[in-house]
């Protein structure tokens, strides 16, 4: 009834460090498998003055090894920023090590600073992402083939056939047309029809097999906190709720179609919004897995204290998890 969503953003007010973050992620995500987590989602990007993850692939290892059942998804993995030959031979060692639980949400990226860095040329970074996609996709298949004038053979190969799941990511027309032209499930970060409507389209006229297309429920929020007192949890989260929000919203923009975007300035505004990032009671919450079956949840959003981040995921077990069919 819950995923657990990590991207170690952590500002430099925050009194937790990235040492302490990364290990209680690791106890979350057992946490999280004990408690019936529907997933643990890592999610990456790069440059980040507040030391946003950049290695997706190595948290989700050490959750894999630290869980059994408990399915794990890297997204969205830049794939960009990967030489994908490499990566093609780290997602199959790991789909082994994870028994094939995890699936990755392949993004385009959207930063001048995270090209600029990996020597990206953005105005190609349509044609250079199909061309990474073929390539991860026929490296994981065990294909042998030429790539570059390199001859590529990735061993081992993947313990699933053809390899894990591969979805791809975006809030754009764009996004939904590449996905479906290239067959992939898409996973859209807004609730906008036209994405659907676009996909569809595009995998008629294309001739390939649509897949899944999932989207955000309309006006769901991305991130949750539970607490028996919502006035004391805003008061002392409501500062690392709102460091995530700001972020996101300086690097996407005003404009931006994504669920999870906020342009409050203060952590009253972002309260009374009532949008994305919500502090919930027990019963609000209960509500809100009737209303769209699932919380997201992000629990050491913004830098949060492990002490503090914990409140929230023992409030679900003590007063929500029981309420819950």
């Amino acid at each position: 009834m819950f995923i657990l969503r990590f991207d170690f953003r952590r500002p430099a007010s925050s009194p937790a460090s990235i040492t302490d973050l990364y290990a209680t992620a690791l106890d979350m995500a057992s946490w999280g498998e004990a408690n019936g987590a529907m997933m643990a989602m890592f999610s990456e990007h790069h440059a980040a003055s507040d030391d946003y993850l950049p290695s997706p692939l190595l948290l989700a290892s050490a959750a894999a090894a630290r869980t059994t059942t408990l399915p794990i998804n890297v997204g969205a993995l830049l794939l960009l920023m990967y030489d994908p030959v490499k990566l093609a031979e780290d997602i199959a060692v790991l789909d082994h090590l994870s028994n094939g639980r995890v699936s990755y949400t392949i993004g385009l990226g959207y930063r001048d600073e995270e090209y600029a860095m990996f020597g990206i040329d953005r105005t190609r970074r349509g044609t250079l992402i199909e061309e990474r996609i073929d390539v991860l996709r026929r490296a994981l298949a065990g294909e042998q083939f030429e790539w570059q004038g390199r001859q590529i053979d990735v061993r081992p190969h993947p313990r699933t056939p053809d390899g894990p799941t591969l979805a791809y990511g975006g809030g754009s027309v764009a996004a939904a047309r590449r996905a479906a032209r290239l067959g992939l499930m898409l996973l859209p970060q807004t609730s906008d029809p036209t994405l659907l409507e676009a996909y569809d389209a595009e995998a008629e006229r294309s001739g390939t097999t649509p897949g899944l297309v999932m989207a955000p429920a309309e006006g769901a929020p991305t991130s949750v906190f539970i607490a028996t007192d919502p006035d004391r949890g805003w008061a002392d989260m409501g500062p690392y709720l709102l460091h995530d929000a700001r972020m996101y919203a300086a690097w996407m923009g005003a404009d931006s179609n994504s669920a999870s975007l906020s342009t409050a300035a203060g952590v009253d505004e972002l309260r009374e919004a009532n949008g994305a990032y919500r502090i919930v009671d027990p019963d609000q919450a209960v509500d809100l897995v009737n209303r769209y079956g699932v919380l997201s949840m992000q629990p050491l959003c913004g830098g949060m204290p492990p002490d503090l981040a914990w409140t929230s995921l023992h409030a679900y077990e003590q007063h929500v998890a029981p309420r819950l069919g």
